[in-house]
């Protein structure tokens, strides 16, 4: 906007200038008052309110052009303006941009974090291939004892890498049914059968004749996630326990734990630890999605472990969320 446009924008200052004078006149003619007081007052005032008006208008240009410098900058400072309108513009953009950047940065981190999780997911993809590839390479006939456990590893990952990527869509299918617990149970059971076999790991359930108001569908997803680690870090012959008590489910294994020092960061997303890096099984995302889900769901998910000591994964739910089969 130029200097002759903002001088023009002036014009309701210049129109009150002219009705004062107009009024001036119409009190002096009323009461008879001679009118050269009037003519004077013009001649020695117009100029006056003329470089008014132009001191005006070429503020308000420096003003703009102050703005429009503002808005080429990431985060625009707050600036101190006399005019409250362009205070109050200025405090909007300020506002703006930082709620931008912030966006900006939100938006930048995830997609580095689902770019660092499809690498890390690729690489694990590569481990069960490679493996079968090796089993064609050096015998002619496989049996389906040697093929299903890495069947069953690409089967993991893959509904791993599905189910976060329906994280960002969580709130779409939600479903809040009351859902019996066992039934939960079955089929992850049966998913994970091969690798119970290959381990000879036992499982037990401890008090599960309950019902959960929760979705099943990502209630299940966080229980996958916790028994195939369970079953993952465990050794030969071990055990491992689900537990309901009051209105928590524990899911406890005897396996090899997890450093005190790397037990505050294993939701974090991409955080293997020190026994994913030994073990160079893990992603890092299988903790950090259930976490996820589990605060979607108003679920507190806490992990306690010790090294050699096995770990024990809690899921505590609102007492108004759990029933016992004979009570619905």
């Amino acid at each position: 906007m130029t200097f002759l446009h903002l001088l023009f924008k002036q014009w309701p200052w210049a129109v009150a200038y002219g009705g004062f004078f107009i009024v001036l006149t119409g009190v002096f003619i009323i009461y008879n008052l001679p009118l050269l007081v009037i003519a004077d007052l013009l001649r020695y005032t117009w100029f006056i309110a003329v470089g008014i008006l132009g001191l005006r208008a070429q503020l308000q240009a420096y003003q703009l052009r102050r703005l429009q410098q503002l808005q080429r900058q990431k985060i625009i400072p707050r600036q101190k303006f006399q005019h409250p309108i362009l205070q109050a513009y200025s405090q909007a953009l300020h506002d703006l941009s930082i709620r931008n950047v912030k966006s900006q940065q939100v938006a930048l981190k995830q997609a580095q974090q689902r770019q660092d999780y499809l690498m890390n997911w690729s690489h694990e993809m590569k481990t069960p291939l490679m493996a079968l590839g090796t089993l064609t390479e050096n015998q002619t006939q496989i049996s389906s004892e040697q093929v299903q456990p890495q069947l069953a590893l690409l089967q993991n990952q893959i509904d791993l890498l599905l189910s976060y990527e329906r994280l960002a869509d969580f709130n779409h299918d939600l479903d809040f049914q009351w859902q019996n617990l066992n039934t939960l149970i079955q089929p992850i059971m049966q998913k994970y059968a091969v690798f119970f076999a290959h381990k000879h790991l036992r499982f037990q359930a401890q008090n599960t004749s309950v019902q959960f108001l929760t979705d099943s569908k990502w209630l299940t997803v966080v229980l996958e996630q916790i028994i195939f680690n369970a079953i993952k870090y465990s050794q030969p012959q071990q055990q491992i326990i689900l537990r309901v008590h009051q209105n928590q489910i524990s899911i406890h294994d005897q396996g090899i734990g997890i450093a005190s020092a790397d037990l505050p960061r294993v939701f974090e997303p991409g955080f293997t630890g020190h026994n994913g890096r030994q073990q160079q099984v893990a992603t890092g995302m299988g903790l950090y999605l259930a976490k996820s889900i589990c605060d979607q769901l108003s679920i507190k998910l806490v992990l306690t472990s010790a090294p050699h000591q096995g770990t024990t994964a809690t899921l505590t739910f609102a007492p108004q969320q759990i029933q016992l089969n004979n009570k619905l």
